[in-house]
């Protein structure tokens, strides 16, 4: 059998890359969703939901209600918060709106980049995005759906209360505000890891 020599010329090669990378695409299985950690942020949203309800219920919706929990440390007190962290423009009945803009806003762009980015399987980052989106959308379901008229009450349910120091009372803030703060800090120190990380490799060698 007479083998077929096929000669390939100098601009024929110059077109085709001698080795070709083909971008990884993600999978929609149990244990990529899994390990991308979508399920969290829905998890998180619903205990957020559901804590602050409970909350509600238990106090009869009236704001001001608490039960101590550890003596001069923490105790759930129902609070309604109309502004943004530590009710920043609460006085400010317009305001209601721009944060209600914002959250939805953000909380749409962290799930674009979470998809778009789901192909480089960062699961810390993944996380991060999933503490940040159930803080986001959690407090964002408040602005929108609770108003006065429609539920009997209006804003935000905040109703973890802590005492630092013995005489501190910290501003009182609720399950999504948690998730918020952990997945900045996740965020930063997953910054500053990495950096550190780089920069060592890169001293390492060139050394």
């Amino acid at each position: 059998m007479e083998e077929e020599i096929k000669v390939v010329t100098s601009e024929e090669s110059e077109k085709k890359p001698l080795f070709e990378k083909k971008e990884a695409k993600f999978e929609w299985t149990l244990k990529t969703i899994f390990f991308s950690f979508l399920w969290l942020a829905p998890l998180l949203i619903i205990i957020d939901q559901v804590t602050k309800w409970a909350v509600v219920n238990a106090f009869n919706g009236v704001e001001g209600s608490s039960f101590v929990v550890i003596p001069e440390f923490f105790k759930i007190k129902l609070q309604y918060n109309k502004g943004s962290s530590f009710s920043l423009g609460a006085n400010i009945p317009w305001m209601r709106f721009v944060f209600i803009a914002i959250s939805w806003g953000a909380s749409a762009f962290m799930i674009w980049y979470w998809i778009k980015n789901l192909k480089k399987k960062d699961v810390l980052i993944d996380v991060v995005l999933a503490l940040c989106l159930a803080g986001a959308l959690g407090n964002a379901i408040d602005r929108t759906f609770y108003w006065e008229p429609v539920v009997g009450f209006s804003g935000v349910v905040d109703f973890l209360s802590f005492r630092l120091f013995g005489f501190y009372d910290f501003a009182v803030f609720n399950i999504a505000d948690s998730c918020l703060v952990i997945g900045v800090l996740m965020l930063l120190v997953i910054v500053f890891a990495r950096d550190i990380i780089e920069k060592k490799g890169k001293t390492a060698k060139n050394g």
